[in-house]
């Protein structure tokens, strides 16, 4: 199989008190039912974010009922069923292979900035992100069975899933990998039954229980590059509302 040989970009974003306070505004702004694309309009206008700040702020901040609603949902699958999001994990895995910035968000998911910024590609550098994510899967996870689906719409995400399907035999893990053109349905018709490997807030929002893989397999390779930047909000939300409480 041919692989493009094209270099990502690599993504890099400073925690800066501009990006908290940023952050603090969209936070207050989502708790008050603000509409969430309107929100971060106005908080990107009023503090002149950057790209990616803006999409920093879109993956990491969310209201204190989302947040702990899909902090309850996560689970570190072990000896279980388990259902990888092939792509979004890989992707994770991917930016931390690169040395990209990755964000811990307020919902307690790890995730990268690549949405918006790149586009998914079959390369040898997602490959090795595969081969990576199976052994920690064959060594740590050990499931009964594991499922991986692949979004279609990606190019030669049919011929990527055929390999993956050859290196889950060659690692003696029961199962399948597969390219479906509604992968999140797909993996949605499996809750309950297995533990969903993502970090899309569509299909958290939907299913049981959540396994941040991507984020636990990309936080062993590259600890240093995680910046806790939901907690750093949540902190200066906290230190705002005391400072008013005093004031009163």
């Amino acid at each position: 199989m041919h692989y493009s040989s094209e270099i990502p970009q690599r993504i890099n974003l400073r925690l800066s008190e501009h990006l908290i306070n940023a952050g603090i505004d969209f936070f207050w702004l989502l708790n008050r039912g603000y509409n969430r694309r309107s929100a971060l309009d106005a908080v990107t206008a009023r503090w002149g974010l950057s790209r990616v700040e803006r999409l920093a702020l879109y993956r990491t901040v969310f209201d204190l009922v989302t947040s702990f609603a899909r902090r309850g949902k996560l689970r570190e699958c072990r000896e279980g069923m388990l259902a990888v999001d092939g792509f979004n994990v890989l992707s994770t895995i991917q930016s931390a292979l690169l040395g990209d910035t990755l964000l811990l968000a307020s919902d307690g998911f790890v995730r990268d900035l690549a949405a918006t910024i790149r586009k998914v590609r079959v390369n040898p550098l997602l490959y090795t992100s595969l081969h990576i994510l199976l052994m920690y899967v064959c060594r740590v996870v050990q499931p009964k069975e594991l499922v991986i689906v692949f979004d279609s719409q990606v190019s030669r995400s049919g011929e990527f899933a055929l390999l993956a399907e050859k290196l889950l035999k060659r690692l003696g893990l029961k199962g399948t990998a597969l390219a479906d053109a509604r992968a999140d349905s797909y993996l949605i018709q499996l809750r309950g039954e297995y533990v969903i490997a993502t970090s899309d807030s569509v299909l958290i929002d939907r299913v049981d229980v959540v396994d941040d893989l991507g984020g636990r397999v990309a936080s062993l390779i590259a600890r240093e590059r995680v910046i806790e930047l939901g907690e750093a909000i949540l902190s200066g939300v906290r230190k705002v509302a005391k400072d008013l409480a005093e004031r009163v």
